[in-house]
């Protein structure tokens, strides 16, 4: 079982790194990884221009457990949300728009990331 939780950990470290280092090459700059609130944790939080950016990095080797779009529930998400207004709490000096962007990345057999950006996601349905 702890083997399983550190590869879990290793590939969600992986999938993170390549994530930054591909919104790097768009122009994001990162400001925070793994940012921690007693709501939970953001994957990256980054800013492009003026806008600044959540981004919850989901990795997977495989979908047999599903597709890596539908582990962001209801929960995931106001977890999100509530560690924003806790980051904002702390940084004062930011303007409080943000917008939420997911990015998968997905691996084939032989290893080769596929990256998928969903940009300014607004899951209204789990506002419900």
């Amino acid at each position: 079982m702890a083997t399983d939780n550190r590869y879990r950990k290793k590939l969600g470290a992986w999938g993170e790194t390549l994530a930054s280092d591909y919104l790097s090459k768009k122009g994001y700059t990162l400001l925070e990884r793994n940012y921690h609130t007693r709501f939970g944790e953001i994957d990256l939080i980054m800013k492009t221009g003026d806008q600044l950016v959540a981004i919850e990095v989901k990795t997977r080797k495989s979908s047999s457990y599903g597709i890596a779009e539908d582990s962001i529930t209801r929960k995931k998400y106001q977890a999100i949300q509530a560690a924003m207004f806790v980051y904002f709490e702390n940084h004062a000096e930011l303007d409080p728009d943000w917008q939420l962007d997911i990015m998968v990345i997905d691996t084939d057999s032989t290893g080769n990331p596929a990256i998928i950006h969903y940009e300014n996601i607004y899951l209204d349905y789990l506002n419900e």
